[in-house]
């Protein structure tokens, strides 16, 4: 389950990156604000649950928190910390 939401969440964060690149000629140019923004929260949204999902995972697995742990629980706190910054910016 974590692995899929990492694949499903990178993904949409992706498709907000291509969106924020997207030239000024394509139909929806206009909504591309939105588009990215709304890509990068959601794509955040589902990152921090994916690697919240995997830390504890393998702290339940090893019985002990190790590196991995840790730093899963950190990139969760990273990808949280992404997805408020552009619900912020968005709102602004």
């Amino acid at each position: 389950m974590d692995y899929t939401l990492m694949v499903i969440g990178a993904l949409i964060a992706a498709f907000g990156a291509y969106t924020y690149f997207v030239p000024s000629t394509w139909v929806l140019a206009g909504l591309s604000a939105v588009w990215y923004l709304s890509s990068w929260i959601v794509g955040g949204v589902l990152l921090t649950a994916a690697f919240g999902l995997l830390g504890a995972s393998i702290r339940d697995r090893s019985g002990y928190w190790t590196t991995n742990a840790v730093l899963s629980f950190a990139l969760a706190t990273l990808s949280l910390a992404g997805a408020v910054a552009a619900a912020v910016v968005l709102i602004i």
